[in-house]
């Protein structure tokens, strides 16, 4: 059975008029699939070259060669969904690797791969990675290299796929590409262009897919995507109409629409509902994944968003997941009889405060501390045990304890942040970690870490280990005992290559029953 994407079943046929397949079309975007279950997976595509409406074939195989084709779709689409092509394929078999494509008339597209989820009851190896963050202007994408070249059935995107801004150029000396997409803009600090209409951001998806790295790691394997910010407008916030941004931003709900709907044509993700993206799935006895959104829920972030000590109304109650989307999240963790929780988040649920108490802003979960305290509260009051946050955001590489009561309380869960795939990390920025510790990055060759790690854990002892100055991915083995989990740091990303650092030191296992990774003590 394929089920298509709602705006292209509902949209695209002309009134009373046959629709035709296309003739020749180019695939610049490559091909992608997501969302594996047992039975079902998500293939999309986007075509170029085309005019007016019509359809293109998706082909589902047991073989390369396409010798056993298991499921065939004419689907339509034209310049209301920008000539996107997705569809939800259902009626697979479990743990079985297809191969599919997309054609027209006279061309056809690059063939992916996929592999469907284990079931419920298997004990076989789960094999996935975790990343975010991928400026399309500072660094060449070497981690997504890496990660085509990886043995993994699945990847999470955990936000900030695109930038809707552009901050850098080649002539300015930090960017290796310029991206000339977007509108201009009144000036604002530090931006150049940015996103604004529908027709801006599907030229965003556009430009970040004209690299090939990117476009061979979405045919290797599927990818579970959520949003963060920079999909739509750096730091906002979804419930007030001004995004928490206000007048100076160019923000607009026609903006915000504009955005979540180019997400939906060109990520294979299927809406549940006009756009909730948050959901759960399971992967044999050893993974229960549950991806968050903690964009669209959320109200204005406290304290001005500001870098700065913990302010009056901090901890006052205030929606991030909202009560709805925390009770999904709480409930499957809980109830899950998989031997490994793991949680897909956008931003770190680890606090992260300077040597002079300030916090390193409020817009994580750190901003939120009444939500965050109750959704760890649930998990340890059920006994529920082997949960681990997956986290991005961060541009930076952190493992550490979710700690209760912001710190201060027991250790429920344990935490890994993936790092960037490209976006500026601490350590190619100038940081001010307060009582006069300041830190020169080096954009070029960073190497600030010895000298940072040691500042960031005396005031944040549930860290374990960090690493400020690399870019790349994490990459997770788990199976119903062990969850392994290496950090894959690029050396460079200011120049192609594929070396990847020694995993030394950024490498853990985990074992049933452990809540910590043995940080610091409490004191």
């Amino acid at each position: 059975m394929l089920v298509l994407f709602p705006a292209q079943a509902a949209a695209q046929r002309p009134p009373h008029r046959p629709i035709r397949r296309f003739g020749t079309a180019q695939f610049p975007q490559g091909v992608l699939s997501g969302d594996p279950t047992t039975g079902g997976i998500t293939l999309l595509t986007v075509l170029g070259g085309v005019q007016g409406f019509g359809t293109a074939r998706l082909e589902v195989a047991e073989d390369p060669g396409f010798r056993r084709v298991v499921a065939t779709r004419d689907i339509p689409t034209g310049p209301a969904t920008g000539f996107s092509l997705k569809a939800r394929v259902t009626g697979l078999e479990p743990r079985t690797r297809y191969w599919y494509r997309f054609e027209t008339t006279r061309s056809h597209s690059p063939v992916g791969r996929f592999q469907t989820a284990l079931p419920a009851d298997s004990r076989e190896t789960v094999r996935f990675a975790c990343f975010s963050c991928a400026d399309f202007t500072h660094g060449y994408y070497n981690a997504y290299d890496a990660m085509a070249r990886d043995d993994l059935d699945f990847a999470i995107c955990l936000g900030d796929y695109i930038y809707a801004e552009c901050s850098r150029t080649v002539a300015g000396g930090e960017a290796v590409r310029d991206d000339l997409t977007g509108s201009q803009v009144d000036p604002r600090p530090g931006i150049l262009r940015e996103a604004v209409t529908i027709d801006d951001y599907r030229a965003k998806y556009a430009l970040y897919r004209s690299d090939p790295a990117l476009r061979r790691m979405h045919a290797a394997f599927p990818t579970v995507a959520v949003w963060d910010d920079h999909e739509l407008e750096n730091n906002y916030a979804g419930r007030p109409l001004d995004g928490g941004l206000g007048p100076q931003a160019d923000y607009s709900q026609a903006r915000k629409a504009a955005s979540y709907r180019a997400f939906f044509e060109a990520m294979p993700v299927m809406p549940r509902g006009q756009s909730r993206i948050y959901r759960e799935a399971r992967h044999g006895r050893a993974v229960d994944l549950v991806v968050l959104d903690e964009r669209q829920y959320r109200v204005d972030q406290p304290c001005g968003d500001k870098r700065k000590q913990a302010c009056a109304s901090w901890g006052q109650r205030r929606s991030f997941l909202g009560r709805r989307q925390l009770d999904f999240v709480a409930d499957r963790v809980t109830g899950s009889t998989a031997t490994w929780k793991v949680l897909g988040t956008q931003t770190m649920t680890m606090p992260m405060l300077f040597s002079d108490g300030r916090y390193a802003r409020f817009d994580a979960w750190q901003g939120y501390p009444v939500e965050r305290e109750e959704l760890l509260s649930r998990i340890h009051n059920s006994g529920t045990k082997d949960v681990v946050f997956m986290a991005g955001d961060a541009h930076a590489f952190y493992a550490g304890d979710v700690r209760r009561q912001m710190g201060a309380g027991d250790s429920v869960a344990v935490e890994f942040v993936s790092g960037s795939i490209t976006s500026k990390g601490r350590g190619e920025s100038l940081v001010d970690l307060g009582d006069g510790n300041v830190f020169q990055g080096n954009d070029a060759a960073p190497n600030s870490s010895a000298a940072m790690m040691p500042v960031l854990r005396e005031y944040n002892p549930w860290l374990v280990a960090g690493d400020v100055d690399h870019h790349g991915y994490v990459k997770v083995t788990a199976t119903p005992k062990t969850f392994d989990v290496e950090m894959r740091r690029m050396a460079t990303i200011k120049q192609p290559s594929r070396i990847v650092l020694p995993s030394d030191g950024f490498r853990w296992t985990l074992h049933r029953g452990e809540t910590s990774l043995g940080g610091a003590p409490l004191t």
